[in-house]
C-alpha cells in the first residue's frame, strides 16, 4: 500500500469515527430528554431522530463535515426538543391523579437545587477570599464543611439530571443541605464583622432560624427522594421478575420418595 493510499484510508477511518461519535452524541441527547417519558412516546421520538440523522448522513454522500453538521443541527434543535418534552409532560400532568404535581414538584426540586448550589458557592467564595486576604477568623472545620457541602450538592445535582438516579441525587442533596445550611451560616458569619454583630444581637432567633432551615432542607429533599423513587413498574419490577424467574428447588413429595 502506497503512502498516498494509506493516508486516504486513515482519513476515511477518521471521518467514519467522527460521524459515529456525532451520531452517538445526538442519540444520547435524545435518550436523555425522553428517558422518563412513556415508552411508546420515547420510542417514536427516538425513531424520528434516528431517521433524521440517517437521512442527513445519506444526503451528505461521504462529506467529511457531516458529523459537525449533525451535531450543530442537534444543538439548534435543543429549544424545540425541550418544548416538545414540556408539551408531553404537560399532557401527562393533565391526566395525572389529583395531588401528584408531576410538573410542579420536579421544577421546585430543581429550583431548590440551584439555590443550594448558589448558597454553597457563596460560602466557598467568601471563605476563600477571607483565607487569601488573611481576614478569616473562623475554625477550619467550617472551611471543610463549605467545601464538602458544595461537593455533595454538585454530585446530587448531577444525579438528579439522570432519571434513573434522581432519587439517589435527592438524598445527596439532603446531606448537602444539612451541611451547607447548618454550618454554612456560621462560615459566612465568620467572614463578616457585620454579620457577627447581627448574629450576637439576636443569638437565640438566629440559632432557631438556622436549625429550622436546615431541617426544612433535609426534609424537602428526602421527600423528593421518596417522590422520585422508582415505582412498581420500574426498578423494583425488574427485581421482582428476576426473583420470580430464578430457578426454584422442588422438594420431593412422599410418593416420590417411596
Amino acid at each position: 500500500m502506497t503512502a498516498e493510499r494509506l493516508g486516504e484510508v486513515l482519513e476515511e477511518r477518521e471521518t467514519a469515527a467522527s460521524v459515529h461519535r456525532s451520531d452517538r452524541a445526538v442519540l444520547a441527547w435524545g435518550r436523555w430528554y425522553t428517558s422518563d417519558l412513556p415508552e411508546d412516546v420515547a420510542a417514536d421520538r427516538l425513531a424520528e431522530l434516528e431517521s433524521d440523522v440517517f437521512e442527513e448522513r445519506a444526503a451528505a454522500t461521504g462529506d467529511a463535515g457531516v458529523g459537525g453538521s449533525i451535531v450543530w443541527r442537534a444543538i439548534r434543535g435543543v429549544p424545540a426538543d425541550l418544548t416538545w418534552r414540556f408539551a408531553r409532560l404537560r399532557g401527562a400532568s393533565l391526566t395525572a391523579p389529583r395531588g401528584t404535581f408531576p410538573l410542579a414538584m420536579p421544577a421546585l426540586a430543581h429550583l431548590a437545587t440551584m439555590m443550594l448550589l448558589a448558597w454553597g458557592a457563596l460560602i466557598v467564595v467568601r471563605v476563600g477570599t477571607g483565607l487569601i486576604d488573611g481576614s478569616w477568623v473562623g475554625a477550619w472545620d467550617l472551611v471543610a464543611s463549605g467545601v464538602v457541602g458544595l461537593g455533595l450538592a454538585l454530585i446530587g445535582a448531577v444525579l438528579t439530571m439522570l432519571p434513573r438516579s434522581r432519587w439517589l441525587g435527592a438524598l445527596w442533596l439532603a446531606a448537602a443541605s444539612y451541611v451547607l445550611l447548618r454550618f454554612g451560616m456560621y462560615a459566612l458569619i465568620a467572614t463578616s464583622i457585620t454579620l457577627t454583630d447581627f448574629y450576637l444581637s439576636a443569638l437565640s432567633q438566629a440559632i432557631l432560624i438556622n436549625r429550622v432551615l436546615a431541617a426544612a432542607g433535609v426534609l424537602f429533599f428526602v421527600a423528593m427522594a421518596a417522590w422520585w423513587l422508582p415505582s412498581d413498574r420500574g426498578l423494583w419490577a425488574v427485581r421482582h421478575r428476576r426473583a420470580d424467574d430464578s430457578p426454584r428447588l422442588e422438594l420431593p413429595t412422599e410418593g416420590t420418595i417411596a
